[in-house]
C-alpha cells in the first residue's frame, strides 16, 4: 500500500516540475495592452483604408503590435502602422507585409525605449478585399509585444515589479516574492498537519 508520505513527495516533485516547464517556456511576451476585448469586428474596410485612436499608452518596450485581423479567409493586405504623441511628434511606425493568413498577427515596430501616455495610434491597410479589426465599444483591441522571446523566469523581476505597483504596499518589488515564500511555508505546513494525523 503507497503510504501518504510517498504521495505527498510524488505530488511536490510534480508540482515543482510543473512549475519549472512554466517558468522556462519561452514565447513572445506582452508589454501591455489597452485592456480592450476581441468581441465584435470594430472597423471595417473594403479595399484601402485607415483607422486611429486616440489617448492610448504604448508602452516601455514595445516591439511589436499584436492585432487581430479578418479577411474572411482570403490573404491579409498590407499593414502599417504609425504612432504619434499629444503634440503631434513620431513615436514609432510598423509594416505588415501582405499575404499573410487572417488571425492574430505581430507588426513588428521600431522600438519605443519609454512609455508614450496619450498617443494616437493610426492603423492603415492597403489592398483589395474586405479587412476587418476586431475589439469591443468603438475600440480596436492592441496589443503590444516585447522583442523576441522571453520565458516566465526572465520577466520574474518585471512581475514583480509591476505586482507591488498600484497597492498599499511598503514592501515594493518584494511583495511578490514574500507571498511565495509564505505560500511554500503553508505548503509545507499542510503536508506536516496531514502527516501527523494519519499517525494519530
Amino acid at each position: 500500500m503507497v503510504s501518504i508520505r510517498a504521495v505527498l513527495v510524488a505530488g511536490f516533485v510534480l508540482l515543482v516540475a510543473g512549475l519549472a516547464v512554466t517558468l522556462t517556456r519561452s514565447a513572445p511576451r506582452s508589454a501591455g495592452s489597452n485592456h480592450v476585448a476581441q468581441t465584435e469586428a470594430v472597423a471595417q474596410f473594403t479595399g484601402d483604408g485607415r483607422r486611429c485612436q486616440d489617448g492610448e499608452l504604448i508602452p516601455k518596450d514595445a516591439n511589436a503590435l499584436r492585432l487581430l485581423i479578418g479577411t474572411y479567409g482570403k490573404s491579409t493586405p498590407e499593414v502599417r502602422l504609425t504612432a504619434r504623441d499629444p503634440n503631434g511628434k513620431f513615436v514609432t511606425t510598423g509594416r505588415l507585409a501582405a499575404g499573410e493568413h487572417e488571425g492574430s498577427l505581430d507588426i513588428p515596430i521600431r522600438p519605443v525605449a519609454e512609455a508614450r501616455p496619450g498617443a494616437t495610434v493610426c492603423v492603415a491597410v492597403a489592398g483589395p478585399g474586405r479587412t476587418v479589426l476586431y475589439g469591443a465599444g468603438g475600440a480596436v483591441h492592441l496589443e503590444w509585444l516585447r522583442a523576441g522571446s522571453e520565458s516566465w523566469l526572465e520577466l520574474l523581476p518585471t512581475v514583480s515589479h509591476r505586482f507591488g505597483l498600484a497597492k498599499w504596499n511598503p514592501l515594493g518589488s518584494l511583495l511578490l516574492p514574500l507571498l511565495a515564500l509564505v505560500l511554500v511555508a503553508t505548503w509545507f505546513a499542510a503536508a506536516r498537519l496531514v502527516l501527523r494525523e494519519t499517525r494519530s
